[in-house]
């Protein structure tokens, strides 16, 4: 920016002040932070130098000299600023000017952090180790100690998360400090000039109270919320004491949260503190010294000097005088708060104490706490477009919505990170936002990445090993599983064995609920980039080989690195260092042939993944690895071992499992583990499947933790060895496919919970090896019989007979099964007889019987007494009430089977939600259905003929959707089509009534709809059209408070269809609006189904399409519009036929009708004495109302006004009688 002439003339004036030198990343701050920093101090008459102000060619030595003749140098730390030598020469002749006392630092850390600084972490130490790559060792050492030197000066902090305004007039005013001393000739308090004043290195806070943060009320996004929980939690109304530990993970808002607290009730104490940064100042200063810092400020107004001898103790009584606000901020451990705090003794009743952290175990002896929660979707999205597009409001122009949510989900709620984001795509075109978002795994914000390695280098080696080894190999899944391969004990040890994965959720770096582990993207991404800078740290304790790159290179002896680096030279001791790989075979563009000893240098190995990213399965690729001579190595430190198509026969004689817990070989060569008995103690979970050589698993004998064995697809295994019943603890067991599998030896395994034998053809006999089943898979078995002995699984939940084409019966102690949910029967072709369900079945919730050769619905009630008639003669009982009904069903499937009839009682099955009867072709008639029904399948049913009236139970709670499908059912009656649509205005009218009740509204998707044969729309829709498109005009107060819905109504064309996908849908597109335009639009389904598309539905017919949407809210949108006026209005409704997706282009809308439905004025309370009134005369007067052929309007219309206004009083009744 080209300076002018004020600032030449400022510059005039300041040259006779002592000169400030500014070392700085031009490149990086010249144009932006620099210049306006420069601007101020030159305002503020202060003599300022930057390197821009010699002329272009100069040597560096003159910026030397430069240096010498300036009494003040602002050394400007921030993410690029490695990238120069320049930079760090100037640090250097910096740190000699001020070693001789000749210049005072004033170190500014620009979005980076001291400890980044002085360890040269993250981008900032990556950055730094290529540029020493080409230069000697001894400018090297000259530039580390400049920058392990200058960051211990205390200085200023700047996290980004305020103005820059603000964080420049904080250097103005210390850099006038400064030199007010300096000019003052103050010698002995030149080493003290360095930001005594300011926020002592911790993030920015203005000094300034009185100036407005423009951005305030928009970075703090949900903060009145959080405030006012955290207020709750330390109840400051009441006058007891409160300690109250705020926990939350780096960037969450702990910091800004507490500060707003402190600077709201600070004046309600009479003495209070607020201590930042105490992490990195307990490591810089000790406790000690910070405990006396405390009693300095609490005791402020009674002592002048707090000397070395000074405690709590000592002091006690006067610190009981007066109440404290203490908020002590970034706490590390107990230790600390114990060295901070002391026995808690001086503490005066009515005292709060708040401590932030980030380690859940510091804060366990309290007993309050309050977790930081992160932002929402709807907080997350304004935080993260006031800085990326400065408006929290943004309209998110295109497809910028889309992009922004990703962003959003992204930073999982992290206020920072979402405004250090927002910041970053501020600065560049929208276009190139998808290319960042693809990119963040792999180029990760610097200044986030610095925050998490503060967190991580706090931890022990141990659980620096576990946050590893979870981001790399695992990222989320179950505790247990997890703690098993990473935890050093044994998580079955003891309850409370030692974890470093509980440590790490204690420290908010995973989370862990419900025995679920999680870890947020931010840290994946964090531990996976920090890997790299471990690597160039020459820290080699946790070597991770991640790519095939590094593979490739270790395999040829050479470093493996994970940055172009070729001028380090290292040993082939690094080998011993390697932790874990994690090899992706898809990357791999050739096979690569290893030596027999590749793994025997790695002898701290243990994990280790071979994987296709691209397939789970045994598809082309292959493994890509081979081993000629066979594998040599004894991988005795190996926890994890997961190879994909491991390419050996066997693993090596040598290889010692003694640690091994996973064993994980799918799709391998394998034809048996080892023949030697190994010690196999710790292993519990081994996955095998589809490896199709296996014949032998006799090496797994005395693997007594075995949890789960996935033998699946595993061709050649005829039996199992009769050793396994020594595995204890084995849960599931998995042996589908396994085709020459026969039988089961004769042992227990007393802990298994799921077996499964899908597909196990030739599998013929079932023995019970485990009472405590709960999930047994016999599907596509050559089971011919279920033996009696299956009573005893009373733990029974889920049995799967599926396709068993040679089962023919049913043992009839089946129905003891007191805890069975869910039976499957579907496909068992030969089977005729369905045992009877018993009271004692009573969870029974899925009940699939289709395909198989029931001729009668099998009897859902079962006599409980000696009298009535005999349930084995197939006789209905005189009475309901002596019978067992299985009131927990959920889904019934009988589809396929050739039952002529339901049984009358159906209706009485409360809880059912699906009944299946597609394709039954001999079925006759459907009586009353139950009255929570979602979905009635009829298709195909080619013999139905009658359905029950009304065809299922009203009720005046109901509120479910629901539908009736009835295509291709041809030989429906008159009767049969006067029910149905009777039934779905009731229904319906009902619906909306219950919906009002509760407070619905307009629903997209219809609330009752049915489709049957048909071609004409139903006269009671009395707004009709032919085609698609239907326009009309509406009387003009068609929109009163009585208004409840609408009724649509569609007859499709169906040329030779066969529909395919899972989804057939008949859509109305709505407008409604005045002679000026349209004022309401909507969309709505009007009927179709979803199921998933095996076989194709044929339908042989044109079909009508009934729907009914709820629109109890329209009135009040149409008032909010126009009032309450006298306004012509019209309406134009198009319907389609879509899958979901597309139109399905094949199918044809033939006529289209629509009628408004309105609620009667006397049906404002419908009793359920009524509605069981309205069924009985449905049932008494259905049949004789239908053959007079003679159908009052109101026997099966809808309610509706017609073009010339109100109708008639009796027609606006929606019911199909008027009600008494």
């Amino acid at each position: 920016m080209k300076e002018s002439p004020t600032l030449r003339r400022y510059s005039m004036e300041a040259s006779r002040q002592p000169q400030v030198f500014i070392n700085f990343r031009g490149s990086e701050l010249r144009h932006t932070f620099v210049y306006y920093l420069r601007t101020a101090l030159v305002k503020n008459g202060i003599n300022v130098f930057t390197d821009n102000m010699e002329p272009k060619g100069r040597n560096q030595k003159i910026l030397f000299k430069r240096i010498e003749e300036s009494k003040i140098a602002l050394a400007i730390f921030s993410s690029r600023y490695t990238e120069s030598s320049w930079c760090l020469e100037e640090l250097v002749k910096m740190k000699e000017c001020m070693d001789a006392e000749k210049l005072v630092i004033i170190p500014i850390f620009y979005i980076v952090t001291p400890y980044t600084i002085k360890k040269q972490m993250g981008d900032f130490g990556d950055k730094f180790r290529v540029l020493v790559d080409y230069v000697d060792d001894v400018t090297e050492k000259k530039w580390t100690d400049a920058l392990k030197s200058v960051p211990l000066i205390l200085g200023i902090t700047y996290d980004g998360q305020s103005e820059e305004q603000l964080l420049i007039n904080q250097i103005v005013g210390e850099v006038q400090r400064v030199i007010k001393i300096i000019s003052q000739g103050e010698g002995d308090e030149k080493n003290k000039m360095v930001c005594t004043n300011t926020s002592t290195g911790s993030s920015f806070i203005p000094q300034n109270r009185n100036m407005v943060d423009p951005e305030n009320q928009i970075e703090l996004v949900g903060l009145s919320q959080r405030l006012k929980e955290l207020k709750e939690k330390l109840d400051l109304s009441r006058k007891e004491t409160r300690i109250v530990g705020v926990l939350g993970m780096p960037g969450i808002g702990k910091t800004t949260l507490v500060k707003r607290l402190y600077d709201e009730w600070k004046h309600n104490f009479q003495r209070h503190l607020h201590m930042v940064n105490i992490r990195q100042k307990s490591k810089e200063y000790g406790t000690h010294s910070l405990e006396r810092m405390i009693l300095k400020e609490l005791l402020s107004d009674t002592y002048n000097d707090i000397t070395e001898e000074m405690t709590y103790a000592s002091v006690k009584d006067e610190l009981l005088k007066k109440k404290v606000l203490l908020v002590l901020d970034d706490v590390s451990s107990k230790k600390q708060i114990q060295g901070l705090l002391g026995n808690l003794n001086w503490i005066r009743k009515g005292s709060k104490i708040v401590i932030t952290t980030r380690d859940k175990i510091s804060i366990t002896q309290f007993e309050y706490t309050y977790v930081v929660p992160r932002l929402n979707i709807t907080d997350g999205l304004k935080q993260f477009s006031f800085y990326a597009f400065e408006d929290h409001n943004c309209p998110y122009p295109g497809n910028l919505m889309d992009l922004s949510t990703k962003f959003v989900d992204y930073a999982r709620g992290n206020p920072l990170a979402l405004k250090i984001l927002g910041r970053e795509l501020l600065s560049i075109d929208k276009d190139q936002w998808p290319k960042r978002l693809d990119t963040l795994a792999q180029l990760p914000i610097p200044y986030i990445q610095d925050l998490l390695r503060a967190s991580y280098d706090d931890l022990s080696n141990q659980q620096k090993e576990a946050f590893l080894v979870v981001a790399w190999f695992f990222g989320s899944g179950d505790e247990y599983y997890i703690r098993s391969l990473v935890d050093t004990e044994d998580p079955d040890s003891a309850d409370d064995a030692a974890s470093e994965v509980r440590d790490l959720a204690g420290n908010l770096l995973i989370n862990i609920s419900s025995g679920r582990l999680e870890m947020h993207d931010l840290m994946s991404t964090f531990a996976k980039k920090l890997c790299s800078s471990l690597s160039n740290e020459n820290n080699y304790g946790y070597q991770m080989i991640w790519n095939h790159e590094s593979f490739n290179a270790a395999a040829k002896n050479k470093r493996m690195r994970y940055v172009n680096q070729p001028r380090k030279k290292v040993t082939e001791s690094e080998m011993d260092n390697v932790m874990g790989i994690l090899l992706d075979v898809s990357e791999m563009d050739n096979n690569m042939t290893l030596d027999s000893k590749f793994f025997s240098e790695m002898c701290n190995l243990r994990y280790l993944k071979v994987y296709n990213s691209q397939c789970s399965r045994d598809c082309d690729v292959g493994c890509k690895l081979t081993f000629p001579d066979g594998l040599k190595c004894s991988m005795e430190n190996v926890r994890y071992l997961h190879w994909l198509q491991f390419p050996l026969k066997k693993l090596s004689k040598a290889f010692n499992p003694k640690n091994l817990i996973e064993l994980n070989l799918p799709y391998s060569k394998i034809t048996r583990l080892w023949k030697e008995s190994k010690e196999i103690s710790k292993l519990k979970w081994v996955d095998l499947n589809h490896s199709s050589e296996l014949c032998d698993i006799s090496g797994l004998i005395g693997a007594h933790n075995i949890r789960r064995l996935n033998l699946e697809g595993c061709i050649e295994l005829k039996t199992l060895p009769q050793g396994m019943q020594e595995m204890e603890s084995l849960i599931y067991l998995n042996l589908g496919g396994c085709t020459r599998l026969v039988s089961l030896p004769e042992f227990k395994l007393k802990s298994l919970k799921t077996l499964i034998l899908s597909h196990c053809k030739n599998f013929e006999q079932f023995p019970v090896i485990s009472e405590c089943l709960e999930a047994l898979y016999l599907q596509g078995t050559a089971i011919k019989c279920i033996p009696t002995s299956i009573e005893n699984l009373q733990k029974l939940i889920l049995l799967d007979l599926k396709d068993c084409e040679v089962l023919v019966s049913l043992p009839d102690c089946l129905g003891n099964l007191r805890s069975l949910q869910e039976l499957i029967l579907s496909g068992c072709s030969k089977l005729e007889i369905f045992p009877e369900l018993k009271e004692t079945m009573k969870s029974i919730k899925i009940l699939l019987l289709d395909g198989t050769a029931i001729k009668q619905m099998p009897m859902l009630l079962q006599c409980s007494q000696s009298q009535g008639h005999s349930v084995a003669n197939k006789t209905l009982p005189n009475s309901l009430s002596d019978y067992y009904l299985p009131s927990s069903l959920l889904s019934l499937c009988l589809s396929g089977n050739d039952i002529e009839s339901l049984h009358a009682n159906v209706s009485q099955l409360y809880h059912l939600k699906w009944l299946d009867l597609k394709n039954c072709k001999k079925l006759k008639s459907v009586p009353v259905l139950p009255p929570n029904l979602k979905c009635l399948d009829a298709h195909g049913c080619d013999s139905l003929e009658e359905v029950g009236s009304p065809l299922a139970v009203l009720m005046v709670t109901g509120k479910i959707h629901c539908t009736y499908i009835f295509t291709n059912c041809s030989k429906l009656d008159q009767v049969a089509e006067s029910n149905i649509i009777s039934f779905t205005r009731r229904k319906s009218q009902m619906m909306s009534d219950a919906l009002n009740r509760y407070n619905g509204g307009f629903v997209l998707e219809s609330l009752v709809s049915t489709c049957f044969p048909g071609c004409e729309v139903p006269a009671s829709f009395d707004h009709q059209a032919y085609g698609a498109l239907l326009q009309t005009k509406l009387p003009r107060h068609w929109c009163d408070s009585r208004l409840t819905g609408i009724a649509l109504c569609a007859v499709i064309l169906f040329p030779d269809y066969q529909h395919q996908s899972n989804r057939f849908l008949v859509k109305c597109t709505c407008e409604f609006g005045t002679e000026d335009g349209p004022c309401i639009s909507f969309s709505s389904i009007v009927g179709g189904w979803s199921e998933p598309g095996y076989e194709p539905r044929t339908i042989k017919s044109d079909h009508v399409f009934i729907g009914y949407t709820s629109w109890l809210d329209i009135n009040k949108r149409h008032v909010e519009k126009h009032g309450n006026g006298c306004i012509p209005s019209k309406a134009s409704l198009r319907f389609q036929v879509t899958d979901g997706a597309s139109e399905v282009g094949n199918c044809h809308v033939l006529k289209c009708g629509f009628t408004l439905v309105y609620t009667p004025n006397d049906s404002d309370d419908i009793s359920p004495a009524r509605v069981v009134d309205i069924a009985t005369r449905d049932k008494e007067d259905g049949l004789e109302n239908a053959t007079s052929n003679k159908l009052s309007r109101n026997d099966y219309e809808f309610s509706h006004q017609s073009n010339c206004g109100v109708t008639s009083r009796r027609d606006e009744c929606f019911l199909s009688e008027e009600l008494p």
